[in-house]
């Protein structure tokens, strides 16, 4: 089974598509930090975070304050302390790194990191039989609709492949 560590954002859209239990049936053990899981505040989405949490789904390393101190102190290029906590658990646990952030992807690159992004999930989901094509063409349109800062030629691209 392979880990992967989620930022907030990949939370987000997980919800906006309405995939948010379907990631959690994928063969993957999921983390992320505490510092992250504070960026949740719709009062909705802390509920499913909350639900997964206590499901032991989703595991939360809680993030201690001289590890913040640390994380403030850390080479940032841009990046909240958020980030550079998810960012050093995947460095430190050799996991892959699940963001749409740019500069976070970049910078995880540069460190040697496995990234992937939202549609990396969606081809899992499809892989693993857990999502079926059309069922995955309907959630990508949802999440076309709902984050603009997506690569769209990749979405069609699925969306057609998958439609056929």
């Amino acid at each position: 089974m392979s880990v992967v560590i989620q930022d907030a954002n990949i939370i987000i859209d997980l919800i906006a598509c309405e995939i948010f239990d379907d990631f959690f049936k994928l063969d993957i053990e999921v983390y992320t930090s505490s510092l992250v899981l504070d960026e949740i505040i719709r009062p909705d989405q802390k509920a499913l975070c909350e639900h997964v949490v206590h499901q032991n789904q989703l595991k939360v390393v809680e993030i201690t304050t001289l590890e913040y101190l640390q994380l403030q102190a850390m080479e940032a290029n841009g990046l909240s302390v958020q980030d550079r906590s998810v960012l050093k658990l995947a460095k430190d646990r050799v996991a892959t790194l699940l963001t749409g952030d740019r500069k976070l992807r970049r910078m995880a690159r540069a460190q040697a990191v496995e990234v992937c992004g939202i549609l990396w999930v969606f081809d899992a989901l499809v892989e693993q039989a857990i999502c079926s094509r059309s069922d995955a063409v309907i959630k990508l349109r949802l999440l076309k609709d709902s984050n603009i800062r997506l690569p769209v030629n990749e979405i069609d691209k699925r969306i057609r492949e998958w439609s056929e």
